[in-house]
């Protein structure tokens, strides 16, 4: 952003006249160009400090707010999905700036335990229905949905489902149990007794035996889109957590090691002051595994799980004077084949030079005072699984691309252990109940959120949210006709004027609204990815030369095909002039992509049909100097966009 110089001294120098003054704030405005992918009409977000907010519409066909980052969701715009932002400073007093900032994060976490609950209704329905039908699997979501975090990091799936009529008796130490484990169990016994572990399985299956569903009444109202709903434990959550923990007493007394695909061993080696750390490390997880043991949380046995196993991590990193981590990521991670690997070369090999060195950087700082924490460790885990799982694709081998997490939640689908001793009329009587709050819960939620391409969509939304801000504090008169004239005059007040939702539902109409209503500053253009490279290429090299290189995806040396992206020939961003004669040739791509995808169409399930078809549609606006598509950049490093913006 611009620094004004003007603007500072004049603050400054009503500060020095009035010091009791306020001084001014400011929020952004942000209109997204149209891209092909999400927001391919355009988006607009509104920006307070360093967080984002912005309405995004879901498959579930509800528009859902969300908060982001002010780098991360610049980087994944401009530079992944490559699109230009422009960005208006509207001038506040503090008290509006807070007003609105404090409303927008109201918003979103009221609105965040709304589809949490959704979410529970759902897990809750799938257990019920699982328990009542007497089958191991009620359609395809259960066994994605109802997971026990962590367990799978010392069993594979189905591992315990044959054990459900010895467990959880007569458990026995196996031939390929782990010392690592029975030190620990060891530890546990010694501070908390011979017969801990074993009362403890007592108490969590008694508990199983004896849980029953919570009642979800339906009352007139569940919910407002500016209010928590009730908040009410799940019973799928609380069966999960019993079975977990069950499992992490069975590790324990069986001395149970680590799946072979749950570590990975690097050919680092453990620099004697690192040794040092990671003999502290192990002190602490010990001591944090006998505190999550005897810990009344809910999910101690996920925490216990991931203990032990960073505690093994630990212990192998120093037997074998090589670093041994833990596999990190998620279950539903994305994959990136080989083909995609070698034809993404340039771009892949900065994310692994980008890995390496992140991973080398907090290396270094895990050696220094204070450096050594369970949260730095669970940073260097993630950086070390990011940089590995990278050079297996040199290795010709098909990669996770993303999701890793700060904690390993490797898990299994639900055994069939223990089950809750509820009758059929019990389980009919809760899933009744259930079914009928859920349906109320959805109503309400589709009154509140269901999204409408012109009446509630991302910018529509916006500008509603800014004026229940600007009311939210007026809890006199509810007559509508004096509340709109209320609104009229806070907005005119604190914003400079206003804006109707109603009539501005399309991303560009809205930014010049704002131009045109609020106090705004100043404007600024933020270039996209693409945009920034041109300009370096610019000033190096012939202007001509490179605008005819860079036109085409053919001799672009800025753009490798993305699979991602529908099929074209020319960008044609930058282009107005020569827009609809590029726009030509790109609806031709466009049409015969779809040709080939209706020869395809056996082999592929229709994917390049479905390419063509966008191709065409992100095609034809440029025949009337419209531009919508611009290329995305799957690969792009966030490394290289940190440094950019600086």
């Amino acid at each position: 952003m611009r620094f004004s110089l003007k603007s500072f001294l004049i603050r400054l120098l009503l500060l020095a006249i009035f010091p009791g003054a306020a001084l001014a704030a400011s929020f952004e405005y942000l209109y997204l160009e149209a891209s092909e992918g999400n927001s391919s009409g355009g988006h607009s977000a509104i920006q307070f400090g360093d967080e984002i907010y912005h309405y995004q519409h879901h498959d579930s066909g509800l528009i859902r707010l969300l908060r982001q980052d002010k780098q991360e969701f610049h980087f994944l715009y401009r530079f992944l999905q490559n699109r230009r932002i422009h960005l208006s400073r509207v001038e506040v007093s503090e008290e509006t700036f807070n007003r609105l900032g404090e409303y927008f994060k109201w918003q979103f976490l009221a609105q965040d335990q709304q589809f949490k609950q959704l979410n529970d209704l759902l897990k809750d329905c799938l257990l019920l229905r699982r328990l009542l039908y007497k089958q191991p699997d009620i359609g395809t979501d259960f066994s994605a949905v109802l997971r026990l975090n962590g367990v799978g990091l010392f069993y594979a799936e189905h591992d315990l489902d044959s054990q459900k009529d010895e467990y959880p008796k007569n458990i026995k130490v196996g031939s390929q149990s782990s010392p690592f484990i029975g030190l620990l169990r060891k530890k546990i016994e010694a501070q908390y007794g011979q017969d801990y572990l074993s009362k403890r399985r007592e108490q969590i299956t008694a508990n199983i035996k004896t849980l029953t569903p919570n009642h979800w009444p339906a009352p007139t109202s569940i919910l407002s889109k500016d209010n928590f709903p009730p908040v009410i434990n799940s019973f799928a959550d609380s069966y999960t957590d019993y079975l977990t923990g069950l499992a992490a007493i069975k590790v324990l007394v069986e001395e149970q090691p680590l799946q072979a695909d749950a570590f990975f061993v690097t050919q680092e080696s453990v620099t004697p002051e690192e040794k040092k750390i990671l003999e502290a490390l192990r002190e602490q997880l010990a001591l944090s595994l006998l505190k999550s043991v005897k810990s009344g949380r809910p999910d101690w046995g996920a925490a216990v799980l991931v203990n032990m196993a960073r505690y093994i991590a630990v212990e192998q990193s120093l037997q074998l004077g090589r670093w041994v981590f833990i596999d990190d990521f998620a279950v539903d991670s994305e994959w990136i084949s080989t083909d995609q690997f070698m034809e993404q070369a340039e771009p892949i090999q900065t994310q692994i030079d980008d890995a390496q060195a992140n991973f080398k950087q907090i290396r270094k700082v895990i050696i220094n005072p204070g450096g050594l924490t369970e949260s730095n460790y669970s940073q260097l885990e993630m950086s070390a699984n990011r940089y590995f799982e990278w050079l297996k694709g040199k290795q010709q081998k098909a990669v996770r691309y993303q999701g890793e997490k700060a904690l390993p939640t490797k898990s299994i689908s639900l055994p069939d252990w223990l089950m809750p001793e509820l009758s059929s009329q019990q389980l009919t009587s809760a899933l009744t109940g259930l079914e009928h709050y859920e349906n109320k819960l959805l109503q309400e939620l589709a009154q509140h959120y269901q999204y409408n391409l012109l009446t509630r969509n991302c910018v529509t939304e916006l500008f509603r949210t800014l004026d229940q801000a600007l009311l939210s504090q007026n809890t006199v008169d509810n007559d509508p006709a004096k509340q709109a004239e209320l609104l009229i005059k806070e907005s005119r007040q604190r914003l400079g004027g206003t804006i109707s939702a109603a009539y501005n539902f399309i991303p560009f109409v809205s930014f010049q609204s704002v131009q045109e209503n609020y106090k705004v500053s100043s404007n600024t253009v933020l270039n996209a990815y693409r945009g920034q490279q041109l300009e370096k290429l610019y000033a190096k090299n012939n202007g001509l030369m490179v605008a005819l290189r860079e036109s085409n995806v053919f001799s672009s040396t800025l753009y490798s095909y993305n699979p991602d992206d529908a099929f074209f020939v020319f960008f044609t961003d930058d282009s107005l002039a020569l827009r609809p004669v590029f726009g030509v040739f790109n609806t031709a791509a466009g049409i015969g992509q779809s040709l080939f995808g209706f020869l395809s169409w056996p082999f592929d399930s229709g994917k390049n049909l479905k390419a063509g078809t966008t191709g065409i549609l992100m095609s034809l606006p440029e025949l009337l100097f419209f531009n919508m598509r611009k290329g995305s950049y799957k690969y792009l490093s966030y490394n290289q966009f940190v440094k950019d913006e600086r």
